[in-house]
């Protein structure tokens, strides 16, 4: 366990958000009722609640991007409070410098990181970074056209700047590559890199550490720790259940959401909680995934990559479901997935997977994981040979065909589509059976559903239709205790004419606990 505790003597009991009666409801469905809260100066506040709960729609009304039904916010960030009362009345929303919307709030000194980072995919990441830099010369055309020098003068320094964030981040080298060309864990420190960049002197963060492999959460822990202990920051964090010990350890006070109320709990309390529902992480809930006496092979690939073979008891090794032979995947000619070699060679991954097995692939951020199942799934070129039941699939067959014959991909990302209600992306892949708990959610879009909720819907869609082949890319994230149990179930149960590739952030052996 780490620790990285933050010492009492930081807070200042000032208050910098005081929230009064906060209420907001979607579709008639109350998901914050009358929250009451005060964030001091200093303070780590850990928000946790059951998927659904309102965490992220707390954070959005907090930073100006959802407006509140009824409420007040006060900010006292900068010396000089501001009051906003909801609902606004309509010569509040006339002015230009002082309305409820997140550029107001962020230059009052609250920034906030996102969910799913929302990087420029086309920019460099220092660029994602220096965009964030408040007060650039060359956002004023005049000065832009008059003063082209000092203009370049401070966009170098700012990408100077950026780059040093980068190489305290564990990314050194990485400024000129483009988001798109980082893995998600990386993606996500990129991400708390800009929102500093900001100005920020109150952070929100949600689920900060989802995504990443150990080395990635002993970066991320050690910078939030710098943060609070060395520059005063004043931080609140939505974290995922199998990370809040994490959080814990630092964290100053606990906000927990249970049925559109907000409780305020001491760490330790919640600390005790935990330890007797054995909330392990990553490992635990990988446990729960498997039957016990399963047969367990461990193969280690290339890069330090590790595959588990997991056989459950009373099921016999089938035929081969999916072989991968020699995979190399580049993008944009930087070397992605496989491992260089003498001269110019390259050697690429290769496995097979049999039916009836649950195989887990362990690999640090930036291994190719990600990569490797959009390349098996058809949304990724490859060299090599990949062969599902038997039969060779030919580099650049598109993914809807390879979806037709079985294979079917849960993208740790991008796996919903915003505008399209549950129901329509229900029939769109032809779920039959809605999930139970999922019922309540079929007229809402995906852009109004909670993280944990779009995981859920994301899960019934990949698992639907008994494909042959399932790939799961990070599945636990974002999901409750609960749905994590029921995610174990629906893994155990497609078990027998089915194989299942699950990747999840490096970690050490399973295979003493899964015996």
């Amino acid at each position: 366990m780490i620790d990285i505790s933050v010492a009492s003597s930081t807070i200042q009991r000032t208050p910098v958000l005081s929230v009064s009666g906060i209420t907001k409801a979607f579709q008639g469905q109350v998901v914050l009722n009358s929250v009451d809260v005060e964030l001091q100066r200093g303070e780590i506040a850990l928000i946790r609640g059951d998927n659904g709960s309102g965490k992220t729609t707390l954070l959005n009304i907090l930073t100006g991007n959802l407006e509140p039904d009824a409420g007040t916010i006060r900010l006292s960030i900068n010396g000089k409070p501001k009051v906003f009362t909801f609902p606004q009345r309509w010569h509040r929303r006339l002015r230009t410098h002082n309305r409820f919307t997140p550029e107001v709030v962020v230059r009052e000194g609250l920034v906030r990181s996102w969910q799913d980072t929302r990087l420029f995919g086309t920019q460099s990441l220092s660029s994602n970074i220096a965009v964030a830099s408040p007060n650039q010369i060359g956002e004023n055309p005049l000065a832009a056209a008059f003063c082209p020098t000092a203009v370049r003068k401070q966009e170098f320094d700012l990408q100077s700047a950026a780059q040093g964030n980068l190489d305290d981040l564990g990314l050194p080298g990485r400024g000129a590559s483009t988001a798109t060309h980082i893995s998600l864990g990386q993606s996500k420190r990129v991400a708390i890199a800009r929102a500093m960049r900001a100005g920020a002197r109150v952070l929100l963060l949600d689920e900060p550490l989802a995504g990443l492999d150990q080395d990635g959460i002993s970066i991320v822990l050690e910078m939030l720790r710098s943060l609070a202990r060395d520059s005063g920051m004043t931080l609140v964090i939505v974290e995922h259940a199998l990370n809040i010990p994490l959080i814990l350890n630092f964290a100053t006070t606990v906000w927990t959401l249970t049925d559109g109320r907000l409780r305020v709990e001491e760490p330790k309390s919640v600390q005790r909680d935990l330890e007797r529902q054995n909330t392990d992480g990553v490992p635990s809930w990988l446990d729960r995934s498997v039957a016990a006496g399963s047969e367990v092979i461990e193969k280690r690939l290339l890069g330090g990559c590790l595959l588990t073979h997991i056989l459950p008891p009373k099921v016999a090794p089938g035929q081969p479901v999916l072989e991968v032979e020699d995979l190399v995947v580049r993008r944009g000619g930087r070397l992605v997935l496989g491992q260089p070699a003498s001269g110019d060679s390259v050697h690429g991954i290769s496995l097979t997977i049999r039916q009836g097995e649950i195989c887990i692939l362990q690999a640090p951020n930036g291994w190719g994981k990600t990569t490797l199942l959009e390349a098996i799934a058809g949304l990724v070129p490859g060299s090599g040979q990949i062969r599902f039941l038997g039969q060779e699939l030919k580099n650049g067959s598109a993914a809807w065909d390879r979806r037709k014959k079985g294979i079917s991909l849960l993208q740790a990302r991008r796996h919903t589509f915003p505008g399209l209600t549950v129901r329509e992306s229900f029939r769109l892949l032809n779920v039959q059976n809605v999930p139970p708990g999922l019922e309540t959610l079929l007229d809402r879009n995906a852009s109004e559903l909670s993280g944990g909720e779009k995981q859920k819907v994301a899960v019934a869609c990949a698992l639907s239709n008994s494909p042959r082949l399932v790939l799961l890319d990070e599945p636990h994230l974002a999901l409750d205790a609960a749905a994590l149990n029921n995610l174990a179930h629906d893994i155990q149960r497609h078990i027998g004419q089915s194989a299942v590739l699950i990747a999840v952030p490096g970690h050490s052996s399973f295979s003493d606990s899964f015996n």
